[in-house]
């Protein structure tokens, strides 16, 4: 009994001489990093609007031949920015005028939490009401189709439709369906967390492996391409904002609030999607009580970007939809 005794001591103060070495490090590390930070003079296309009290970043794409139609309005996703719009917007602005925004604590929107979903909802009214769109289609992807379904929630009357692009509105993990923004929270300690966001996005190669496996062969992934996916990372205060979301937990509403939508919706899914495919769209079809279900064979989360003439020439057809309504 002894000798475990002695054994279970080692062990315990080898794990505390270890956690002392991980924090010392990861402290250095950062400190390091502010000594000799990484800057990216990677232009940020657009302008500016105060979206409820947040500095918002927006783009806009003019309708090449106004048709009077309803403007679109495109929500990124998580660690997503109006970057991953670029390529599929331009398309889709044919016959409209397409805008997109930062989410609040991504892309060159001012970081203002609270990270959350009601927050991000406050913002997406904001962006209407500061661009005076009347009755836009609204086009979330991935998380973005929470904050896009949770402001037709809120204000049915302002919008004129939802897509929702890969990405259901709820939460992605968790068996409890049943709590809004619940799912799973991740606890980050610092200065670990901190330190280990910053290695990533100080270099290119791991962003570059991420946006390869999710965006599939038609995906740019040269430098100038993945250093428009982290430059907004590598800003003042940008890994601590993106720390701070990650510890919160997933955005999403409800099943019962999403069955609660009254404003027409349409689905839009790639068949290859680890997170979202065809068993979790006719689900949230089902909630949102849609037969508009689109999807993309072989294709990947970021489609968007990766397959911009396929997702655009799929999601046309449910937007002209939405906009007959």
């Amino acid at each position: 009994m002894g000798a475990v005794l002695r054994w279970l001591r080692r062990i315990g103060v080898a794990l505390v001489v270890l956690v002392v070495l991980l924090l010392a490090a990861s402290g250095a590390y950062l400190g390091w990093d502010r000594l000799d930070p990484v800057r990216l003079d990677v232009p940020a296309p657009g302008f500016t609007v105060d979206a409820a009290g947040v500095r918002t970043h927006v783009e806009h794409w003019p309708a090449a031949r106004p048709s009077g139609r309803a403007p679109l309005v495109l929500v990124h996703g998580f660690a997503e920015s109006t970057y991953v719009w670029s390529r599929a917007a331009p398309l889709l602005a044919a016959d409209r005028d397409v805008y997109a925004y930062d989410v609040r604590g991504f892309g060159f929107t001012d970081r203002v939490p609270p990270y959350d979903l009601a927050a991000d909802t406050d913002q997406l009214g904001g962006v209407l009401a500061a661009l005076h769109l009347e009755r836009p289609v609204v086009v979330g992807h991935s998380s973005g189709v929470a904050i896009a379904l949770s402001w037709a929630l809120r204000a049915p009357a302002s919008v004129r439709g939802v897509v929702a692009a890969n990405g259901d509105g709820t939460p992605y993990f968790g068996a409890d369906r049943t709590n809004a923004g619940g799912g799973a929270r991740w606890v980050l300690v610092d200065p670990v967390a901190p330190a280990v966001v910053t290695a990533v996005v100080r270099h290119r190669a791991p962003i570059r492996s991420v946006v390869a496996a999710q965006c599939g062969p038609g995906c740019p992934v040269d430098d100038a391409a993945i250093d428009r996916w982290r430059a907004p990372f590598l800003g003042p205060g940008a890994v601590d904002a993106l720390v701070d979301v990650v510890r919160q937990p997933l955005i999403g509403l409800t099943d019962a609030q999403e069955a609660a939508v009254t404003v027409p919706t349409a689905i839009l899914y790639s068949s290859e999607d680890g997170s979202f495919g065809r068993p979790e769209a006719l689900a949230t079809a089902a909630r949102l009580r849609t037969g508009l279900v689109a999807e993309l064979p072989g294709a990947r989360h970021l489609a968007l970007l990766g397959e911009p003439e396929r997702f655009t020439a799929a999601l046309r057809p449910e937007i002209d939809a939405l906009d007959g309504h």
